[in-house]
């Protein structure tokens, strides 16, 4: 090929390449396209992972509420209502005494939530340092001497009185009753200094009252099977309580505790999954993506930007998704997310189509 044939033909190119209209990639409706299903696709995945996170909390808690009863966390607001039968209620506060507790037996009476009694016997005592030892010590409760390697000249007479707990008959948490098996649970230890002059005087004659405590002989020389009886009680405190409601009644349950302190469920609960937070603000930017996703999608069809379309489309697969995730934990709210959804559906197809007509009339 001659020069000059070859210096024509490179001119046509340059020629051609430069009447060749640049690429503009805003212009292609293929990029719209991919850029509003990425959108769409990272909104369901949020959506996936936010309600897949609630629903395992909410299955949790229907675990441990059991058949039929939900878990209700009333907080400080607890009024007892019918609605709550059977249900584990959260609830927080300063317990109130009603009837104070009494120990019967030796007449002692405390304004608390509980009187202890905790007995004490001198008795014998096993020790092991390499070889047994046995020493008399004021031990709460009866040591086994039958037990101990040579229980001869050794042996504890049984004990003549056992330790004991003593709840408030009536304690009061806000408007609800709380059972003696609940006030039990509640921790903390006040000394309480025996009223010896509230003693029956049979006791009177029997007991000696000794710094606080009460004694069945001389304390300072006591002698082996003496008996040592000394009180604490448990004053009113605040305490969250994860009960049974009966009745207006707290009861316990499998799963039920007292704290001291405002404690949280997942406090109450350890067994219980993380508890999600910020739900509606990760629905509310899912629901925005995905509307910007539609939006996009409109963008490649040639269409204006509706913004009740775009939402209203958006909506769509931002509830469909939960609702197949709901629908197995309750059907009532799935059936309750399937009609918004459908709402919202429908709203997109009467703008779609309003659109669709202004269009071709614009042609």
């Amino acid at each position: 090929m001659k020069p000059a044939t070859r210096r024509i033909r490179k001119q046509l190119q340059q020629q051609r390449r430069a009447a060749r209209a640049p690429r503009d990639w805003r212009s292609s409706a293929w990029s719209w396209r991919a850029a509003g299903a990425v959108l769409v696709l990272v909104a369901l995945l949020l959506s996936w992972r936010v309600e897949s996170s609630a629903l395992r909390y909410q299955q949790g808690l229907r675990k441990i509420a059991g058949a039929g009863a939900e878990v209700v966390d009333l907080g400080r607001n607890a009024l007892p209502s019918k609605r709550l039968q059977g249900d584990l209620v959260r609830v927080v506060g300063m317990p109130r005494v009603i009837e104070s507790p009494r120990d019967p037996d030796f007449n002692q009476s405390s304004n608390a939530l509980l009187l202890r009694r905790e007995v004490a016997m001198f008795q014998w005592q096993q020790v092991n340092v390499g070889y047994p030892i046995y020493e008399l010590e004021w031990v709460h409760g009866h040591v086994d001497s039958s037990a101990f390697t040579r229980p001869a000249g050794h042996a504890n007479p049984p004990l003549p009185i056992a330790s004991m707990d003593f709840p408030a008959p009536r304690v009061r948490l806000h408007g609800f009753i709380l059972a003696a098996a609940l006030v039990k649970l509640i921790p903390g230890h006040d000394p309480h200094p025996v009223d010896a002059a509230a003693l029956p005087p049979n006791l009177a004659a029997t007991f000696s009252a000794y710094e606080g405590d009460l004694y069945s002989g001389n304390p300072t020389q006591p002698r082996l099977g003496e008996v040592r009886l000394r009180w604490s009680t448990v004053p009113p405190q605040e305490i969250t309580v994860l009960a049974r409601v009966d009745d207006g009644r707290l009861l316990p349950a499998p799963g039920a505790s007292v704290q001291l302190g405002d404690r949280s469920l997942g406090d109450l609960l350890p067994q219980l999954p993380p508890q999600p937070y910020g739900l509606w603000v990760g629905r509310i930017i899912g629901w925005l993506l995905a509307a910007l996703g539609v939006a996009l999608l409109l963008r490649a069809q040639r269409r204006d930007l509706d913004p009740l379309l775009t939402l209203a489309a958006g909506a769509v697969p931002m509830l469909l998704l939960p609702t197949v995730l709901w629908m197995t934990f309750s059907i009532r709210l799935g059936l309750c997310l399937l009609a918004a959804s459908l709402i919202a559906l429908g709203i997109a197809w009467w703008r779609w189509r309003g659109g669709t007509i202004m269009l071709r009339r614009a042609r």
